[in-house]
């Protein structure tokens, strides 16, 4: 594996995986480099980690305004002209 070099300071980054999101960090500065998109995981797994402390429901699937609930469809889908 390629060896990192911190951008701010130059010191050797370590990689380090939580929450199935690998989090580079300067070993000199201790300054945490993500990413793109990491960070909305990290989001992703602490609100998931909080809702299951609470015991509350899962998080309902999201539809998009207009379209039609799960398992409907619209009228004449899959019909044969």
């Amino acid at each position: 594996m390629m060896s990192l070099t911190c951008p701010k300071c130059h010191g050797e980054m370590r990689q380090y995986e939580r929450s199935g999101v690998v989090i580079d960090q300067c070993g000199e500065c201790r300054g945490i480099f993500l990413d793109r998109g990491e960070l909305e995981k990290l989001f992703e797994a602490e609100a998931n980690w909080s809702r299951q402390q609470a015991g509350g429901p899962p998080p309902a699937p999201m539809q998009q305004p207009g379209g039609y609930p799960p398992g409907q469809h619209q009228p004449g889908y899959g019909a044969v002209p």
